[in-house]
């Protein structure tokens, strides 16, 4: 409760007339014990109708109550968190495929780069609508394309990346996951980094410790080569707090990354990256409705 707010607390302004009103028919209701110097305590009791003065439940003050639950609906009382409805169209997936010489190994047919191309094509199918952009490297880091909710461009592009068009051969993944991070922000978006490598050099893994607390995104690793997990890729899952996914000849592996993927969007929102405060008014309503049942007996429109 140490979070409750108001979402609209200016709606408390209302409860001052609300109250000036309900002291001043109050009054007017107190007015009649003046009847008393006129007419004998017997009689009176059958000449007042619903002996206000008697009675603690009487229309006006349970119609003070709905006044009060109602206002104090109106104002957004409100102590929890919740993912905005369009957090899901709008988080992003950073791609980052390494391209490096060994991808280009055959001891997954077709080859290790050509599984991942494919496996990439699957994914973009599955997040169909949803941001996703994709990044290549080796020994540089290059933005192939930003996020973008148009996969069918991402799918175009693929098809031509090979190691051969790289400038440098190497292992640059710490300045890709920068890379990454820095488009994501741009987007304004929530988002996470999916890193679709067969191996991490150990040169990387300094840096990838030393980085581990500048970068606010969940990180997620795609191993194509299967079951053989390179130590470095391993590690680098480790640092992250996260486990590589294996090749699978089923979905169940791209499955698995949609779902890795919401989670950490999931996350994010807990976190107030893309969270909203939830409007808990609603509650007062069943005790507004019950209030108003009371209108249903009969004589209380009389009282």
């Amino acid at each position: 409760m140490t979070d409750l707010h108001l979402l609209r607390p200016y709606w408390l302004l209302a409860i001052l007339p609300i109250i000036l009103m309900w002291l001043r028919y109050r009054k007017h209701g107190q007015d009649e014990k003046r009847f008393k110097d006129f007419i004998d305590p017997h009689l009176l009791e059958y000449l007042l109708v619903g002996q206000t003065e008697k009675k603690r439940i009487t229309p006006l003050n349970v119609l003070f109550v709905l006044l009060l639950l109602t206002t104090i609906a109106l104002s957004g009382p409100s102590f929890r968190q919740e993912a905005s409805p369009f957090a899901g169209d709008d988080a992003g997936l950073m791609v980052l495929m390494k391209m490096g010489k060994s991808m280009s190994s055959k001891d997954l047919q077709p080859s290790r780069l050509e599984r991942a191309k494919q496996k990439l094509q699957d994914l973009l199918e599955q997040r169909r609508g949803k941001s996703t952009g994709l990044i290549v490297y080796s020994g540089s880091s290059h933005l192939v394309m930003p996020l973008t909710n148009d996969g069918q461009v991402i799918t175009s592009m693929i098809e031509d990346l090979t190691p051969e068009l790289m400038p440098r051969e190497g292992d640059e993944l710490a300045g890709a996951i920068e890379l990454g991070k820095r488009m994501i922000k741009q987007s304004a978006k929530p988002g996470s980094i999916l890193i679709m490598a067969d191996s991490v050099a150990e040169s990387q893994l300094v840096l990838l410790e030393n980085m581990k607390s500048t970068v606010p995104l969940q990180l997620h690793s795609y191993n194509p080569p299967g079951s053989d997990i390179d130590s470095g890729l391993l590690r680098t899952a480790d640092i992250f707090a996260t486990r590589p996914i294996e090749v699978s000849v089923n979905p169940s592996d791209i499955e698995l990354l949609g779902q890795r993927a919401e989670t950490s969007l999931t996350q994010l929102s807990d976190n107030g990256t893309s969270a909203r405060w939830r409007d808990d008014g609603y509650w007062f309503l069943p005790l507004v409705a019950c209030c108003f049942l009371l209108w249903f007996r009969k004589g209380w429109i009389v009282q």
